[in-house]
């Protein structure tokens, strides 16, 4: 029965440390997201200038 407790346990830590990576990619991607919104605000002013 112990075994399958350190078993239980193990995976838990695992799956907890996996949350964790996920979250951490999740904060990159907004990061990122707000970067490129950014950029894309500071640009629409110049490119507004040229005429198609």
């Amino acid at each position: 029965m112990s075994g399958i407790s350190e078993q239980a346990a193990g995976n838990i830590q695992n799956v907890a440390a996996s949350a964790e990576e996920q979250n951490a990619a999740m904060e990159e991607v907004l990061a990122s997201a707000e970067a490129l919104s950014r950029m894309a605000l500071e640009l629409r002013e110049p490119i507004s200038r040229f005429k198609i």
